[in-house]
């Protein structure tokens, strides 16, 4: 009897389809060893959101936890400064009883935008090299860090590294990729925008940068990434727009934002020496809360946290005032930037640059971690009834907090490692094709612009360096790959 044994080939096929399984498996490690999903205290407000905008839009569906209307605002404003996509993702996957779902969701839109840059990378390198590697080896790498968690994670943050991809992947590559791979890759873009406003402010700055590589090249297509990058900015703009006229038609309800610019600003110092300054002035909305700062001497309350949050009167301010004073002050914020700036140009410049600094330093992934006291703000802005409260838990790695100081110790070594290769590879001679190397290098700026616009516009927190960190190690994973096929090529 002959016994048939495997072609070659046969058995990469085997050995490739198993590391990929190893990579989702690895990218879903945080989900499955938590048992279910990682909330923070504000993905209730997304579910609300959500559910509020199903009933508005389709008053037949029977309502999930509560609310009429967009907001809980009784003050005629209803808010901005979430994202009315996401939170309609998460309301549809509520109302199914699936919220465990949404981390796939994660999943899937982390490997769709992968599988779309390795192909047009592996096109650029003329197929020396295997994509399913150029998929695996880097998620890989990536899920020894935070990427898991931010999988599991129930807000949009995933969403930030999945536009940095999509960003330097259409700029170092878009000359070569097909139609349907630019059309997806932008449409990828376009909704990692619209599910965070952060994330359309990075798409807005980095368009420079994308303007610039256009430039430093003369090949056909060159502008296509142009074009794309900013059509995905006009689409989120669009958006906005489009959630503002409906909620002023649909609800008579103004769109206000939280107004942490203003925070931000005092905080840092310019902010607070301009109010010093120019009040008590009436035409100075935002002199309310100049006196509201006054109203208690705790040096605590002057967070940016505590000023937009915080409703005790020892330390809050913002939440104290009257509903006409809040909207007055969120409603001015631009002008006031504007009037900071403008009186203080260099010292605010100094305080957006070292916030940037700051953020740049905050990766730990111990804000992914729910705490109780998160979950029951969840569950409370969720408006979930007594019959609905277990469909937010926190799972084993909320019992036990004293792992994560050996986790970041761990996820700051590869960080700094991956960095250090990165560098190198991009100062060494042919060490990567250019467009391997443009790539690499828009990731980078890709980070240092999600620190200058988190730590600039909200505050340098862990949460939004993380969700950007596990890029380092996936890009040395990626350059790493490219470069030992591009070395067995030339020998």
């Amino acid at each position: 009897m002959n016994v048939s044994v495997p072609s070659d080939k046969s058995s990469w096929r085997v050995g490739v389809f198993l590391l990929l399984a190893v990579a989702v498996l690895a990218c879903l490690s945080v989900l499955l060893i938590n048992g279910g999903p990682l909330y923070y205290y504000d993905t209730g407000s997304y579910i609300r959101q959500g559910n509020v905008a199903l009933n508005t839009f389709l008053p037949t569906v029977n309502e999930v936890g509560g609310g009429g209307g967009y907001t809980a605002d009784q003050d005629g404003t209803a808010t901005g400064s979430r994202s009315l996509i996401y939170g309609l993702v998460m309301a549809i996957f509520f109302r199914a009883n699936a919220l465990t779902a949404i981390p796939f969701f994660h999943l899937a839109g982390v490997v769709l935008t992968v599988w779309l840059l390795a192909r047009a990378a592996n096109r650029a390198l003329e197929g020396t090299c295997n994509t399913t590697l150029m998929i695996t080896v880097p998620l890989l790498g990536a899920a020894v860090t935070s990427l898991p968690f931010y999988i599991a994670y129930m807000m949009p943050d995933i969403f930030a590294p999945i536009l940095l991809i999509a960003i330097a992947a259409l700029t170092a590559f878009g000359r070569s990729m097909r139609v349907w791979e630019l059309l997806l890759m932008s449409g990828l873009a376009a909704f990692s925008v619209i599910s965070h406003p952060s994330h359309l402010a990075i798409d807005g700055l980095m368009v420079p940068f994308v303007i610039l590589a256009a430039l430093s090249v003369r090949a056909p297509g060159r502008w296509r990434a142009v074009t794309l990058v900013v059509l995905v900015l006009a689409i989120a703009v669009a958006e906005r727009k489009a959630f503002q006229i409906t909620v002023e038609t649909r609800t008579d309800k103004e769109v206000v934002y939280t107004p942490h610019i203003t925070a931000r600003l005092i905080v840092d110092g310019p902010g607070m020496d301009y109010l010093n300054d120019v009040c008590p002035d009436e035409n100075v909305p935002t002199c309310a809360l100049h006196e509201a700062l006054s109203w208690s001497d705790d040096p605590y309350r002057m967070t940016a946290s505590h000023i937009i949050f915080e409703r005790s009167p020892r330390l809050g301010s913002f939440r104290l005032m009257s509903a006409e004073d809040q909207k007055h002050v969120a409603l001015s914020q631009r002008e006031f930037a504007k009037a900071v700036f403008l009186s203080r140009p260099v010292a605010t410049s100094l305080a957006l640059a070292e916030n940037g600094y700051r953020q740049i330093l905050r990766d730990s992934v111990r804000m992914t971690i729910p705490s109780e006291q998160a979950l029951d703000n969840a569950r409370h802005l969720a408006r979930l009834d007594d019959s609905q409260q277990d469909l937010i838990q926190g799972g084993l790695l909320s019992k036990d907090r004293g792992w994560i100081a050996a986790a970041d110790i761990l996820h700051r070594t590869i960080y700094a490692g991956s960095f250090v290769v990165i560098v190198v590879l991009l100062l060494i001679p042919r060490s990567v094709s250019r467009d391997i190397k443009l790539f690499a290098l828009f990731i980078l700026i890709g980070i240092a612009v999600n620190a200058l616009v988190c730590g600039g516009v909200s505050q340098p927190a862990d949460r939004y360096g993380a969700r950007v960190m596990w890029l380092l190690p996936f890009t040395a994973a990626f350059l790493l790959i490219v470069r030992q096929h591009a070395a067995k090529r030339d020998l």
